[in-house]
């Protein structure tokens, strides 16, 4: 499928929540149901207590009519995103690994199933420190921008959304740079050929009238060098 110019510059948060939603999560059933094909595959059946994996959107559809409640991603608790933020912070450390669509997914679940969550306020205060380091860290990673890459791994999808504008533009003016430069270079160059070529042209000549001098010096029948009658 071709990228539009405006999917170019970058998509809408919804249209990221929406691709976010195909991501898997673990639900608890609350009430037996039987296997349920999807388009992706097939999920179930479901046996309560037992925990069942299933698309991010199913989990919140069960979880809209009572039906389960969802199991929180290992990622997501306020311990471990306090580690990340102390990771984060630390001088010269690189993006920490998150899932692809860790700020969609966290927007998801903590709009739509906040009573699962063990202490949603404080997960909302550290996504958004989170969010912060890495947008700072993101900020002094384009001071290593060159006209081939930018290299910064682990960045999520929402990051990459953020820079893409920006990261295309400056791209795009680093690389018409890098071509002023090697059109001005190989114009010196050329330059500096003809420079030398007109230098060993006028050495030849200046050698050519050196060697005819001599020779009518040394010849005593040239113009002017006979014998005196």
């Amino acid at each position: 499928m071709a990228i539009t110019s405006r999917q170019q510059e970058g998509f809408t948060m919804p249209e990221l929540e929406y691709m976010a939603q195909c991501e898997t999560v673990e639900i608890v059933p609350f009430y037996r149901m039987d296997r349920l094909e999807l388009v992706t595959g097939a999920v179930g059946p479901f046996r309560p207590p037992r925990k069942s994996e299933v698309p991010l959107w199913l989990a919140v559809m069960l979880k809209r009519t009572n039906r389960c409640r969802i199991v929180v991603p290992g990622w997501l608790t306020y311990h471990h995103l306090r580690e990340l933020c102390k990771k984060e912070e630390l001088p010269d450390s690189l993006f920490t690994k998150l899932p692809v669509h860790y700020i969609e997914t966290a927007h998801i679940l903590l709009t739509n199933a906040e009573d699962d969550l063990v202490e949603p306020q404080s997960i909302r205060r550290l996504l958004q420190d989170l969010r912060e380091v890495r947008q700072s860290k993101t900020r002094r990673g384009f001071e290593m921008l060159n006209s081939t890459q930018l290299q910064m791994d682990n960045l999520a999808a929402v990051e990459i959304n953020e820079i893409r504008p920006l990261f295309k533009h400056s791209f795009d003016m680093l690389r018409q740079l890098d071509d002023l430069a090697l059109a001005a270079e190989a114009a010196r160059n050329q330059q500096q050929q003809q420079m030398l070529l007109q230098d060993s042209q006028s050495q030849q000549i200046s050698q050519l009238d050196d060697d005819q001098l001599f020779s009518e010096m040394d010849d005593p029948y040239s113009a002017g060098g006979g014998y005196i009658r």
